[in-house]
């Protein structure tokens, strides 16, 4: 941290910090939003990190349920400065990255018929969509590497990634306590049977503060860097759902990077009808999912 100065902080240091850089006005934007939208959201929770096993605060999680569908964000904010944007270095998504998972949770009889014996059921299934029907498409950029980049005032570069990347972990860890929910999604007296779930980890920053730059895979940039409101990162990181006997688990692929602008189209997109929704539970995507489970247990 750079030394401060010995000067008393005023009344007008405060209201230019809260004008300028605080992460929380801009989480109150982002939560504004989502809202807007009727999307339930809490704010501002504590949760117990899965690895630390310290207590942290969350930004937002939000939830949103259509019909037998329910997506689920674990949301962090970063308001970042435009002296200091982020940039996503990409390359092209292999085929093997190409796919997101989702939930199928229900009653344990909902799984007699792919042949699992009871004492083994769960009351969730994860579901592996894939290729043309994942929202991650193979070749489509996909990110691997971020920083901050800014000047310094002798005018040299600087970069630094580890504000984003805390925000980054912080999604990550959100989201375990977000596949536990899904889990027992149907269990409190719901007329639903069955639920399809997902959860996505969302980092959000400022409009025009995130820049991506795209090279193939020999290492040799194909594209100069440019203002989006959206990257996806691969991460390929595995929950638990229920418990080590009877239970399961789910792998997010991607965690995304968006501007405010970018996930207010997230949302307008996928969250504010069937139609929409449906793009992330592909009805085509998870019978093939459900095949490969049957051919799997013949």
């Amino acid at each position: 941290m750079a030394k401060l100065k010995n000067n008393k902080v005023t009344k007008d240091d405060l209201i230019e910090y809260l004008a300028s850089s605080s992460d929380f006005s801009f989480e109150l934007s982002v939560l504004k939003m989502l809202r807007g939208y009727q999307i339930n959201c809490e704010h501002g929770g504590l949760y117990e990190d899965p690895v630390t096993g310290k207590a942290r605060e969350f930004d937002i999680r939000a939830t949103k349920t259509i019909s037998k569908y329910r997506v689920r964000l674990a949301v962090e904010c970063k308001n970042i400065r435009d002296y200091f944007p982020l940039l996503v270095s990409c390359i092209p998504r292999l085929e093997e990255e190409s796919y997101h998972q989702v939930a199928f949770v229900g009653e344990p009889k909902s799984f007699e018929y792919l042949g699992i014996p009871k004492f083994q059921q769960s009351r969730a299934k994860a579901l592996s969509i894939v290729g043309e029907h994942s929202i991650y498409k193979t070749n489509q950029p996909v990110g691997k590497s971020t920083a901050q980049v800014g000047r310094n005032q002798d005018g040299t570069i600087s970069v630094n990634d580890a504000e984003l990347y805390d925000k980054w972990s912080q999604s990550l860890s959100s989201a375990v306590d977000l596949v536990t929910r899904a889990y027992w999604d149907g269990d409190e007296n719901d007329e639903k049977d069955s639920y399809l779930s997902a959860v996505f980890p969302i980092v959000v920053v400022p409009n025009d503060r995130l820049w991506s730059v795209l090279y193939d895979d020999d290492g040799n940039r194909i594209q100069d860097p440019c203002l989006t409101d959206r990257c996806s990162c691969f991460v390929d990181k595995d929950y638990e759902m229920g418990t080590k006997i009877a239970g399961t688990r789910i792998w997010i692929s991607h965690i995304e990077i968006m501007t405010l602008n970018g996930l207010r189209s997230f949302v307008e997109s996928h969250l504010k009808d069937e139609t929409g929704i449906l793009e992330l539970f592909s009805n085509e995507g998870i019978s093939e999912a459900f095949e490969r489970e049957l051919e799997n247990r013949t």
